[in-house]
């Protein structure tokens, strides 16, 4: 049961992390957000 906890725990934290990573991207404007996807798009699912 800890591990699974723990398991929500990370997957929570990285959903905050998105969530402010969004955020911050929203401020920027329309050619830099495009830039800053087509990075994202390389990375890895796992991280």
């Amino acid at each position: 049961m800890e591990i699974l906890e723990s398991e929500i725990e990370i997957y929570n934290s990285k959903m905050r992390l998105l969530n402010w990573l969004w955020d911050e991207i929203k401020l920027f404007d329309s050619e830099l957000k495009k830039k800053i996807n087509q990075k994202g798009q390389n990375l890895p699912i796992n991280l």
